[in-house]
């Protein structure tokens, strides 16, 4: 490859990475707009309706992934944009199902996304790079969403079945929060090694 080509294929990465206007991240922009529709229809009662729209919410979380990954369309805005989705449709939907005695399971979410998060925002900042959801942050949205779909259908459900279900969130969480911690803090390293030798 002559480094004409290679100049141009780094632009058309660069331009790539830089769209914002793509399906995915329509879709990740419309979960968002979903969020206040699924609470207006739980907290009116509406529960079947609340649970198709987060099945669509899901659904769509699914397809935009899948669509950016098989044409191509993986942008630094849809990497920021669809876990900011996500996370706010977790924590408002079980601020909504759950009981007030298990509130403590939407603080131990809040409190790994806001950490991860500013972690997430210093890396970005420093490495001028957007980085993907892990494996074990899309176990623990998979688990989160799951639980969700069944407090949302079961009105009555079992303080046992509860319980064991905030347990199980809280475990997936904390082992996100531990994963994520270890890699950002990795990169952070990193990069403050690959500085101090630039300086040298």
């Amino acid at each position: 490859m002559t480094e004409k080509e290679r100049k141009t294929v780094e632009s058309d990465q660069r331009v790539d990475t830089d769209r914002i206007f793509t399906l995915p991240n329509v879709l990740s922009i419309f979960r968002l707009l979903l969020i206040p529709l699924i609470i207006y229809f739980y907290e009116t009662y509406h529960y079947v309706w609340a649970f198709g729209t987060l099945v669509l919410s899901g659904a769509t979380d699914v397809v935009d992934g899948w669509i950016a990954r098989t044409f191509h369309l993986v942008s630094d805005f849809g990497k920021a944009i669809d876990p900011i989705a996500d996370k706010l449709t977790q924590i408002a939907i079980l601020l909504c199902l759950m009981p007030m005695q298990y509130w403590w399971v939407v603080g131990v979410v809040v409190f790994k996304e806001v950490t991860i998060g500013l972690l997430t925002l210093t890396a970005i900042r420093r490495t001028r790079r957007v980085y993907s959801a892990g494996w074990y942050g899309k176990l623990c949205t998979v688990l989160i969403y799951l639980s969700m779909f069944v407090l949302m259908l079961w009105r009555n459900p079992n303080p046992t079945f509860v319980l064991v279900d905030c347990i199980a969130i809280c475990c997936a969480v904390t082992l996100s929060f531990c994963k994520y911690f270890h890699y950002f803090m990795g990169i952070l390293r990193e990069n403050r090694r690959q500085k101090d030798s630039e300086k040298a």
